[in-house]
């Protein structure tokens, strides 16, 4: 009896260890995500912003404007 009782007791402890393992792993997990969005959101606008400069720096553009 007194074995079942240490089993159950080590089953409890490593259920503890196990939830502890995964809410740890989630929140790093949340902010790595955070941290990537951040860099892509960045990204992206620079992008827009560079291909913006290239056509208004394109001759064509200028003519388009000339037009109007």
């Amino acid at each position: 009896m007194k074995d079942l009782n240490e089993l159950n007791t080590e089953i409890v402890v490593i259920k503890k260890d196990i939830k502890d393992i995964k809410v740890n792993h989630l929140e790093h997990i949340e902010k790595d995500l955070k941290t990537v969005k951040t860099e892509v959101f960045r990204f992206k606008y620079i992008a827009y912003g560079a291909i913006v400069v290239f056509v208004l720096a394109t001759d064509s553009f200028k003519e388009l404007l000339r037009l109007l």
